[in-house]
């Protein structure tokens, strides 16, 4: 049970990163597609994962 709370927790931490990441690549007109956005698509595929299984 506390593990899945971890996974939902970590999937909501990721989406508001991902999210603030595209604000500021917005904003300074930087690329999305770098090494840190797949990191954070790999945090959030990881954190379902948890969450789900």
């Amino acid at each position: 049970m506390i593990i899945r709370l971890l996974g939902w927790a970590l999937v909501l931490v990721v989406i508001v990163a991902i999210v603030g990441f595209i604000s500021n690549s917005k904003q300074f007109g930087t690329s999305l597609l770098t090494k840190k956005m797949g990191i954070y698509i790999i945090a959030l595929l990881f954190g379902l994962y948890i969450a789900l299984f």
